[in-house]
């Protein structure tokens, strides 16, 4: 995420965070803080919110 956003490649940080997303689904456990926090940082702030994995 972070090397894609720091290229300014906003569709490759969309599609890192899709997929540590979907690994975290498949594995039926949450992002860690840190995860979460870098995913905030990384995406442009017009976008709708992130669905972060084990939040209610």
């Amino acid at each position: 995420m972070t090397i894609e956003w720091a290229a300014e490649n906003t569709a490759g940080v969309r599609k890192a965070v899709a997929r540590a997303q979907q690994v975290a689904r498949s594995y039926d456990m949450s992002l860690d803080t840190i995860t979460e926090q870098t995913i905030d940082l990384v995406l442009p702030p017009d976008r709708p919110e992130p669905a972060h994995v084990g939040r209610a």
